[in-house]
Formats: C-alpha cells, sequence, structure tokens
C-alpha cells in the first residue's frame, strides 16, 4: 500500500519538502526486525507454529537499504544494482520518508481505516531509491525510477510478486483512485523474473502517464521497481534504466 502513496506523489507532482541531500553516498546498514514484528504479530495471532516466519525475521536483522549515488544504486542485501542519468534528482531512504509522511495524510483523509493500513504499511516498508527527472517540488511530471520492499507473510497470502500486486491492485481501486489496469504478465528484468502491473492515469493535461510495478519476493521482502513514463522518448529513457539492472 506504501507504494500507491509514494506513485501518487512521484507521477502527481506532489509539493512535499524535499530537503535530504542528494550528493553524498547513503549509508548502506539499517535493521528493520525491530519495525516489522510488530506487523507480523498481529498476523500471526492464533495460528500454527510458522518457522517460516522465523526464517524472515531473522533475515530482516540484516537488511540493508543500499547505497544511492549521482547516477547508481546498488543494494548487497537484495542483490541488485542499477543505474540512472547523473543529471536526475535523486532521494535516498530518508527523503523518501519525508516524501512518504507529507503523502500519506492526504491520501489517508479523514478515513481511520485507511490511516490504519498506511500506518502498518510503514512499519514494514523499506524506502531504498526514487530517481526522477525533474525535481519532485516542481510540480512538473516526468520519468522516473523507484525501488521499493515491504516486508510480507505467507500468512497473508504473499506468495509471488503477482500476489503482492493484486493486493496493491486491490487496495487502489478501494480507494477509487483513476487508473486503467492490464492485464499482469511477467518479464525477466537484470536475469530475474518479475510480475508485472501496468497502470495508465490522466494527470489532468490531456496526457497519459504510464507505470510499470514490477515485483518480486526476495528474503521475505516484496521487492519492487515502479517506473513512470509518458511518451515514447521518455519509454526509452526508462527502457535504458531497466536494461542497467542486474540481480546477482
Amino acid at each position: 500500500m506504501l507504494i500507491m502513496i509514494m506513485l501518487v506523489a512521484a507521477a502527481c507532482g506532489d509539493k512535499a519538502d524535499n530537503t535530504a541531500a542528494t550528493e553524498e553516498p547513503t549509508p548502506t546498514e539499517t535493521k528493520t526486525g525491530t519495525d516489522s514484528e510488530p506487523a507480523n504479530t498481529e498476523e500471526t495471532e492464533n495460528t500454527e507454529p510458522a518457522s517460516e516466519e522465523s526464517k524472515e525475521t531473522d533475515n530482516s536483522q540484516d537488511v540493508e537499504l543500499g547505497t544511492t549515488e549521482k547516477g547508481s544504486y546498488t543494494n548487497d542485501y537484495f542483490g541488485v544494482s542499477l543505474k540512472f542519468p547523473e543529471a536526475w534528482e535523486f532521494q535516498d531512504a530518508a527523503g523518501m520518508n519525508e516524501l512518504t509522511s507529507a503523502s500519506s495524510e492526504a491520501i489517508a483523509g479523514d478515513d481511520e481505516t485507511k490511516k490504519k493500513q498506511i500506518e502498518l504499511s510503514q512499519t514494514k516498508t523499506l524506502n531504498l531509491l526514487m530517481a526522477s527527472k525533474y525535481p519532485l517540488d516542481g510540480g512538473q511530471v516526468g520519468p522516473s525510477a523507484m525501488a521499493i520492499a515491504e516486508k510480507v507473510s505467507l500468512l497473508q497470502g504473499i506468495r509471488t510478486g503477482k500476489d503482492y500486486l493484486e493486493a496493491t491492485k486491490k487496495f487502489m481501486v478501494d480507494s477509487q483512485f483513476p487508473y486503467d489496469y492490464k492485464e499482469m504478465t511477467t518479464e525477466t528484468i537484470g536475469g530475474k523474473e518479475m510480475d508485472l502491473m501496468q497502470i495508465t492515469m490522466d494527470p489532468g493535461d490531456g496526457s497519459t502517464v504510464t507505470q510499470d510495478y514490477y515485483s518480486t519476493i526476495i528474503e521475505g521482502y516484496a521487492f519492487n521497481f515502479i517506473f513512470t513514463y509518458m511518451d515514447d522518448k521518455t519509454k526509452a529513457e526508462i527502457d535504458t534504466i531497466k536494461k542497467s539492472v542486474q540481480f546477482k
């Protein structure tokens, strides 16, 4: 669900205050076991012992957010790297967290159920990378690339990237966002097969924004890319980024 929040901010020109430094490498190590355990505790109440759950918690203790530098992103925990244009703006995890906080309140509104869903998602979500052609606070829609990972559980029924995307789609549909959805497919990126959900939207200026959601399960997380583009020219820019992706 947090992915949905981030896409709204990225694709529709959210006016969040993006003051995080963007010229320094991002420290790579963080621990998220403590954050994700409360969510898993809720989900596992009155269930059979789940060795798979224990394994996921142990893995999460060593998870890292990766390193973001000008024109590149690497993450050893998820075994992934990619390149993006050096001229692009980028946000590390801290900057993405600011963007998320600024967007979540507007999206939830007065809906207490939605607020709780977003809060739960935040405790389990790793904001890894946000790179965009234009400044996020400039109000100009442009191509962008995001990487986000969310802790998942077999008890949630999330076994594949497609399962995760279907849950994300349901949240979007229930939230009545004016998106058009194409049939889900699979695609190999950087040597790894990922499930793909493509959506399109009208930002209100007569153009069409397309977003490609890629998802796969890695070490108990739904690891996701979200690529945004508007036309053939911006799609070519995104295709170059996708071709640079490498999974170990």
